[in-house]
């Protein structure tokens, strides 16, 4: 039988199988194999893309994006994205994570990274002072190029939220601040859905301020770490705000180079992760157990001795937490001293090196953007 037939006689196999039991099966299997699987026919691409078949076809993180600094013919930095996968010997699915289909920009930083999408700010060639906030699916080669906002100015929080196991529809947050001392005045949310931006009035308190690169956007609400150790959440239409209150042992300082707690989601709950002034040397874990009342768990303690061999470490100075796995009990870190990404799963205390950095390391760890990639074509307002 030569291979012909051989396709042949697998592609009439392959016909007799049922929608349920193709997303079954592709349920079973990795990032890459989906990726190629789509390429099938178009409907087993909409089987994958299909947000409800998504629910049951759950993908993991293949990597990490992060702004690579470079000089242009010029001699001035520009910047454009770069990424970092997880696992050495799988393809990213797209061919150049610098976003080449991004025309007329000298300047692409990737400032979120959400559901598949990646929110850049991108200054233009001309005018140099101007600049984009551009949404795109690096999977597809698809973008939208957002309007101005109504405070076209560059602020220091703006993130991204997408779900598209919930809606097709994507939501970009700018928060905006005074200048003396950074504190919230108000909110502009961008739905794709309506293709424009709203201004919302701050419904914190007079006095808050986010700190840290990290937000997480779950059940349509955005959730940021505050310097007064709270946790703030607005939901996507900026309708609710609401201030979850930290525990007593939960608190932290800032000192060294930045904020010392981080927060993620994993398994569909939201993860908190601490450090104490007094004991630098360890990072405590905590899940929201119960949401709706607020409710914390503690759940491990991890030293820098269990992850780097050494027991004078300190968050933020000498190792940067980057993701929590969304699946699994597994954090992610950067090594400054040891140029090294690495994971560490918190069930059985292993660490494994990931790979070595090439992007020098200065005073402020660069942010990192967990990535999973989302298989469609099209966003919701695609131009």
């Amino acid at each position: 039988m030569d291979s012909s037939e051989k396709r042949a006689r697998a592609a009439t196999a392959a016909a007799g199988l049922t929608d349920d039991l193709i997303v079954d099966i592709l349920s079973r299997l990795p990032v890459k194999s989906v990726c190629r699987f789509k390429c099938v026919s178009r409907h087993w691409h909409g089987l994958i893309s299909h947000p409800e078949h998504r629910k049951n076809i759950p993908q993991t993180v293949s990597g990490f994006f992060y702004p690579h600094y470079l000089l242009n013919q010029e001699d001035e930095i520009t910047a454009i994205p770069e990424f970092i996968r997880i696992r050495g010997t799988e393809e990213p699915p797209f061919l150049d994570p610098s976003l080449p289909f991004l025309p007329g920009y000298r300047w692409i930083r990737p400032r979120d990274c959400c559901g598949g999408l990646l929110l850049n700010m991108c200054w233009k060639v001309n005018p140099r002072d101007e600049f984009n906030y551009v949404v795109c699916n690096p999977a597809a080669d698809t973008w939208v190029v957002l309007p101005e906002p109504l405070n076209n100015s560059p602020v220091s929080t703006v993130r991204l939220g997408f779900d598209p196991a919930v809606s097709s529809h994507f939501h970009v947050f700018q928060l905006l601040e005074e200048d003396q001392y950074g504190y919230i005045t108000g909110l502009e949310i961008y739905s794709s859905e309506t293709g424009a931006w709203s201004h919302k009035e701050n419904g914190w308190s007079d006095e808050v301020v986010p700190i840290g690169e990290r937000g997480v956007f779950m059940n349509g609400i955005l959730h940021l770490i505050s310097s007064e150790s709270t946790i703030l959440t607005v939901d996507k239409e900026g309708k609710t705000w609401r201030t979850i209150p930290l525990l007593e042992s939960m608190s932290f300082k800032n000192f060294a180079n930045g904020p010392v707690a981080f927060i993620g989601q994993s398994q569909g709950r939201l993860c908190y992760i601490n450090t104490r002034r007094h004991l630098s040397s360890k990072i405590s874990v905590w899940i929201l157990e119960d949401y709706s009342a607020g409710q914390w768990m503690f759940k491990y303690n991890v030293s820098t001795s269990q992850l780097c061999g050494k027991v004078d470490l300190m968050f933020e100075r000498d190792y940067s937490l980057i993701a929590i796995h969304p699946e699994c009990n597994v954090i992610f870190v950067v090594w400054k001293c040891g140029n090294l990404l690495m994971s560490y799963d918190m069930d059985h205390g292993k660490v494994c090196v990931i790979c070595s950095l090439t992007e020098p390391m200065y005073d402020a760890f660069l942010p990192y953007f967990p990535y999973v990639p989302f298989f469609s074509d099209s966003l919701a307002d695609q131009n």
